[in-house]
């Protein structure tokens, strides 16, 4: 039922950002759980990739602040005011500038890691462009935003060329680095000689594809929205969940090594059948092993190794071999004859 003084379409002014208030603190609290387990995880890892993941973190936390205000003025202290209800408020700063900043770090950041991988400077070159060509973009869009468009119904007019720049640059760079990274891995699992290998980069595919897939995708939904529906605030609900998306997908990636950490150990167990297992530690040694009888290979007795190596624990390269005696070998293990089944 229509209330006197209220427009029709009041939904397509008021839904997109009560989704998107909705979306901005969802997924803040995502990246706060993520940005925690990475605080208990990765204590050792370098200042530079703390500094990053904090400082995407807070970015985080001051868009949450600004979007809560804004929605609080539109839906709150200024409820029933229509001005206020079209009015830009806060949005050119909480949402364009801070969607623009967090996607471009993030991307350099990808930038830089496919430059690791590959050696190639011109296709790290390439998204490093596209991430900054989005990054100026989106901080000439809150510009103008703040000082030619007074309400939402002014914004495609004002901000068609370089919203179409910032939006689509930002897709392009996503699609860019989700076909390098499944490249660059995809050649390292081809490579690995080890199934557990394997399995890893298969799941930081999957991880980068999803992520990439995702903000490509809410990217191209905002553009969409906002250059072919005019007079509403459809954009919103997408463009409010861009900067917090880039977060998560990142901080999904750094968490998935606890998972490779929590499938190793520094143990060796070694099992006889009809036998409880025993186990082992590297820093054992060999020589703790109980004598091992040979003959009992050809009576039908079974050995099976299960070798788990830890791979926070940082070995040498390469061990020195001592000289081998077959005196001691002979006393060890007995000597070796022709028939023995060896």
């Amino acid at each position: 039922m229509a209330v006197a003084g209220v427009p029709p379409d009041i939904a397509q002014l008021t839904g997109p950002v009560v989704i998107g208030f909705a979306a901005q603190w969802g997924l803040f609290g995502c990246s706060s759980v993520q940005v925690y387990l990475y605080y208990l995880n990765f204590p050792k890892d370098n200042w530079k990739l703390k500094t990053l993941v904090y400082g995407l973190y807070i970015l985080d936390f001051a868009q949450t602040l600004l979007v809560t205000a804004f929605v609080f003025r539109m839906l709150g202290s200024g409820w029933g005011n229509l001005d206020i209800l079209e009015s830009v408020g806060l949005s050119w700063l909480a949402l364009p500038f801070f969607n623009a900043l967090s996607g471009t770090i993030v991307q350099c950041f990808y930038a830089w890691r496919i430059y690791t991988l590959s050696k190639s400077i011109p296709l790290a070159l390439l998204i490093t462009l596209l991430a900054l060509c989005e990054g100026t973009s989106g901080l000439a869009f809150s510009i103008i935003l703040e000082t030619r468009v007074p309400t939402f119904a002014d914004l495609q007019s004002q901000t068609f060329v370089v919203t179409t720049v910032c939006l689509m640059s930002s897709a392009s760079c996503d699609i860019l680095i989700s076909l390098s990274m499944i490249y660059l891995l995809n050649r390292a699992r081809r490579e690995s000689l080890f199934g557990s290998t394997e399995q890893l980069v298969t799941r930081l595919i999957r991880l980068i594809v999803g992520g990439g897939v995702l903000t490509a995708s809410f990217a191209i939904l905002d553009a969409v929205f906002l250059l072919a529906y005019q007079n509403n605030n459809y954009h919103l609900a997408p463009n409010s969940a861009l900067a917090k998306l880039y977060t998560n997908a990142l901080m999904v990636l750094f968490n998935s090594r606890a998972q490779l950490r929590s499938n190793t150990g520094n143990v060796v167990t070694y099992t006889w059948d009809g036998e409880h297992s025993q186990k082992m530690s590297r820093a054992t040694g060999l020589s703790s092993l109980p004598t091992f009888d040979r003959s009992m290979v050809g009576n039908g007795q079974a050995i099976s190794v299960d070798v788990t190596v830890d791979s926070s624990t940082t070995y040498p390269e390469s061990y020195q071999m001592g000289k081998f005696e077959k005196r001691k070998a002979d006393e060890e293990f007995g000597p070796v004859k022709r028939g023995d089944g060896f």
